[in-house]
Order: C-alpha cells, then sequence, then structure tokens
C-alpha cells in the first residue's frame, strides 16, 4: 500500500496521511505490551518518572492523560499494586499524596518499548526530525482543540 499517492490537487491525500498515522499508532500501541504492562500503564510510568513533585498526583495525571479521575485512580491502584508507584503524603498537606516511581518502575523504564519508536526517528535526518515534531505538534494541538469543543 502506497500512502504517498498524490490527490487530485497534487499534494498527499490527508485521508491517505490519516491512515499511515493510525497505522503508526498501532504499531506504537503494539509494542506496549510488554514486560507484563499495557500501554496505558507504559504512559503513566513515563509521567510520573518525568513530572515534577507538584505533578505527581491523580489529579494531574487524569489531565494530563485527558481521562477521569476514577480511571486515573484505578490505573494508579493497578501500578501500586505490581510495586512500580508508592503513595508519598505531602508534608505541608497531609490530605496530598504524590505518587513516585519505584526502583522497579526505573529499572522497568530503562526498557521502554517507546525507546524502540523512538531510535526510528533518531535516524531520520535532522530536519526532517524538526519538521515531523513541528507538524505533530500543530496536529496534536488542533485535535485537542476540537476534542475541547465537542
Amino acid at each position: 500500500m502506497d500512502f504517498t499517492e498524490p490527490d487530485h490537487a497534487g499534494g498527499a491525500s490527508p485521508q491517505a496521511i490519516a491512515d499511515v498515522m493510525l497505522q503508526i499508532a498501532h504499531i506504537a500501541d503494539s509494542l506496549g505490551y510488554t514486560h507484563g504492562l499495557k500501554p496505558s500503564q507504559w504512559t503513566a510510568l513515563r509521567y510520573f518518572a518525568g513530572a515534577n513533585n507538584s505533578q505527581r498526583t491523580v489529579s494531574a495525571f487524569a489531565d494530563f492523560h485527558a481521562t477521569t479521575r476514577g480511571a486515573a485512580s484505578q490505573m494508579v491502584e493497578v501500578l501500586v499494586g505490581k510495586e512500580l508507584l508508592v503513595r508519598v503524603p505531602v508534608p505541608e498537606d497531609r490530605r496530598v499524596t504524590q505518587l513516585h516511581p519505584t526502583p522497579k518502575a526505573l529499572e522497568l523504564l530503562r526498557h521502554d518499548p517507546l525507546n524502540d519508536f523512538a531510535d526510528v526517528i533518531a535516524g531520520l535526518p535532522g530536519d526532517d526530525q524538526y519538521k515531523l515534531a513541528e507538524t505533530l505538534t500543530s496536529l496534536l494541538r488542533g485535535l485537542l482543540e476540537k476534542r475541547q469543543s465537542v
């Protein structure tokens, strides 16, 4: 299947581009079923490993992941149960609990399946990487705007 065939205006068909992006998303997603985790659990681990302390809460993760607090809480419970996240009370405010990755999680993240995806991107010429990042950022913003207006 050749997704680069021009449309009637001589450019790449937006539908063909969307199809390629969907295929990439499916492949990237399928890479996430490894080490006993699901793709969404990898996303949560990456989030908590990279977030600053004030953002290491269920609510902040739910906002980032565009999900409900309940769904985010269930995901956190699974990761706590797998001993990949630990709850740490905030001394200044006992009502707030932060979530920190455990050493086991940090070791697991060294084998993050997203690294394979990033390696393919790293093989692109620098200018192509920049253009890809710029284009994907624009697409993401557009999709988020559409999602918010629904």
